[in-house]
């Protein structure tokens, strides 16, 4: 699975080149749920934004064990990564462009704690944790991921703002990724 895993985010990351790739980066969220199937949201600190745990990567090989490491700083150990969806992200303000992917893992073990850059975390069911999460192309992404869980999931989606709110639309829709999953 790993195998399989990283050559597909490699070949994403390929696949995209086609946009000028010195303005594509990469980010992975990390959705975390507990044995109540609630998920973690955070505040990051200094401000009023709320999200999921994510981290910019910049080696596709290393991904699970940048996963890994992210839940750790939390203090938790989780399973193996599950991934859920790879979207190309536009900001509309920049023109900047990112690959998205979804994890999922669930935490086998460990007690929540706040790393250095995180004001506040929560544990929510997910369409509690949708009403919380500032960001609309984190939650249209979510929705999805959690309505069809037994699905990894591809699509473009636009991020902007309009009169001082974040706005997300999706410029591909929703399409169903074929991952190998035979290593």
């Amino acid at each position: 699975m790993k195998k399989s895993l990283t050559l597909f985010i490699v070949f994403i990351s390929f696949s995209l080149s086609a946009f000028d790739d010195k303005n594509i980066s990469e980010f992975h969220r990390l959705l975390i749920f507990n044995d109540k199937n609630q998920l973690m949201v955070v505040k990051i600190k200094n401000t009023n934004f709320w999200v999921t745990p994510g981290l910019y990567s910049e080696n596709p090989s290393l991904t699970n064990t940048h996963l890994y490491n992210l839940a750790k700083e939390y203090g938790l150990a989780v399973s193996q990564p599950n991934l859920q969806g790879v979207f190309l992200l536009k900001n509309q303000q920049t023109n900047a462009l990112s690959n998205r992917s979804f994890f999922k893992v669930n935490v086998i073990e460990g007690k929540t704690k706040k790393p250095v850059n995180i004001d506040e975390i929560k544990w929510l069911p997910v369409n509690e944790a949708i009403q919380v999460i500032t960001f609309p192309h984190i939650n249209v992404l979510l929705k999805q991921i959690t309505n069809f869980p037994n699905e990894a999931w591809g699509g473009t989606i636009l991020r902007y703002k309009e009169n001082g709110q974040f706005k997300a639309k999706m410029n591909k829709d929703f399409y169903p990724l074929k991952l190998d999953n035979s290593n």
